[in-house]
């Protein structure tokens, strides 16, 4: 039988009643739907699943559903949504189009990591956007030496360091002045966080590349800790020392894509509107 979910914003009224209206259709389609709050976590592989809210319930959602290999359309219940597809005046249509198979798929690579403290791994994760290091509670700037495949390739002293992927590269990376990807790509890309030496300008490195982060901070002023945050959450606090492993070990997200504009297109159209709504 043909299975899909539904995971909508609990905390978005909207999102939750649209839902229903969702569930409603794809039951008339011939498809088992459960509809999922953001805590749960999908027990077997479903035909695709439907994502209501922003960009943030999008990056949770991926985490659970890309051991599983699902792909989500994301209808749009934030603000910007720059990983959503579409809006929820059109989204019925979209549905439509999934239904009848009409949709490609894109493949976006995620990150694998881990923090090791005194050669004990204390921390792991998967970033769909980026790691970030930043200082946190430290009230003063902290050194990342940067390490490419084993190499020492610089040591950014600042506010800290990014490290997106092509998805991400629209987010974080670029406030911080980093160069924007196609998400198809397969490429990681490293932004400085206002380094106190200039030029910095951003690396763009392989998604073969394995990326190490060594944390230094001068213990004889030192106040607070810098931390390690992911896709905008989970952060974490580091110390002196810490190692920050970070590689594409084949994670991929799934997204369904139904609308005939490019990337191009649609990146043009998320800025216009992040600057007109900031006018």
């Amino acid at each position: 039988m043909k299975k899909a979910i539904i995971i909508p914003n609990n905390l978005k009224e909207e999102s939750v009643s649209f839902s229903k209206e969702v569930e409603k259709i794809l039951t008339n389609h011939g498809y088992d739907v459960e509809i999922l709050m953001e805590h749960d976590e999908p027990t077997e592989k479903v035909d695709f699943a439907i994502v209501l809210g922003g960009d943030g319930t999008l990056l949770r959602a991926c985490k659970k559903l890309y051991r599983l290999d699902i792909p989500m359309l994301g209808i749009n219940f934030g603000h910007l949504g720059y990983l959503t597809e579409c809006n929820p005046d059109v989204a019925l249509g979209a549905i439509d189009k999934i239904v009848k198979g009409e949709y490609t798929l894109e493949n976006r690579i995620m990150l694998s990591g881990e923090v090791v403290r005194n050669g004990e791994s204390v921390y792991s994760f998967v970033a769909l956007n980026e790691a970030s290091f930043y200082r946190s509670t430290l009230l003063k700037a902290f050194n990342a030496e940067l390490y490419i495949n084993g190499m020492l390739t610089q040591t950014v002293v600042g506010d800290g360091l990014i490290v997106a992927t092509p998805t991400g590269s629209t987010s974080y990376n670029l406030s911080a002045g980093g160069p924007v990807l196609t998400p198809n790509s397969k490429n990681i890309v490293l932004t400085p966080i206002s380094p106190k030496y200039f030029p910095h300008s951003s690396i763009v490195a392989s998604g073969n590349d394995k990326i190490e982060v060594k944390i230094i901070v001068d213990s004889i002023v030192k106040t607070g800790n810098p931390a390690l945050q992911i896709d905008g959450d989970n952060a974490f606090e580091l110390n002196d020392g810490d190692i920050i492993k970070i590689e594409h070990r084949g994670e991929m997200a799934r997204t369904i894509k139904i609308t005939e504009q490019s990337f191009y297109q649609v990146l043009r159209k998320k800025l216009s509107k992040a600057t007109y709504d900031n006018t």
